[in-house]
């Protein structure tokens, strides 16, 4: 089944507080912890769902973008962010190594303005090669990201 992408509904019309949509939200959570189980084992990263489910209600409204890739009916990965910077980019393991994660980018990198900088773990080998694919380079650490694991802010020259 091919992968389709629709913007995040990042606000509830008939929300005061401009929270996102239930479905998504929901999407979000469990995409997010699903793959950082894997992705951030370097850490011991063991977040529950509805801890989850938490951070994001009170982390959408800083965004002002976002996409999901569906794939038969279900949410299989999502991106976002604050104008030029890629805040979030994960993808369900079950759907990880089919081309969904680089059509997510993809999309951000059409964007208007295109995405030119996000931060990763300097111990994500697998993110930062993903990155590194896709065009940005290490630009130096993360003001104030330092700590028992360092972010990266990674950055993309635009043509």
């Amino acid at each position: 089944m091919p992968t389709t992408y629709r913007p995040l509904a990042l606000s509830d019309p008939g929300s005061a507080t401009g929270s996102a949509t239930g479905s998504d939200l929901d999407s979000i959570a469990t995409i997010h912890r699903e793959a950082c189980l894997i992705a951030y084992a370097f850490m011991g990263w063991s977040y529950s769902w509805q801890e989850c489910r938490d951070w994001y209600a009170g982390k959408l409204p800083e965004w002002d973008w976002g996409m999901i890739a569906v794939v038969d009916g279900e949410a299989a990965g999502y991106s976002a962010g604050m104008g030029t910077h890629l805040d979030q980019l994960f993808v369900h393991p079950r759907h990880q190594g089919q081309g969904i994660g680089s059509g997510l980018m993809r999309a951000a990198l059409e964007r208007t303005p295109p995405v030119e900088t996000l931060h990763v773990f300097a111990e994500n080998a697998k993110a930062r090669r993903f990155y590194a694919q896709c065009g940005f380079r290490e630009a130096g650490p993360v003001p104030d990201g330092g700590g028992a694991h360092p972010e990266l802010v990674y950055r993309r020259n635009l043509p």
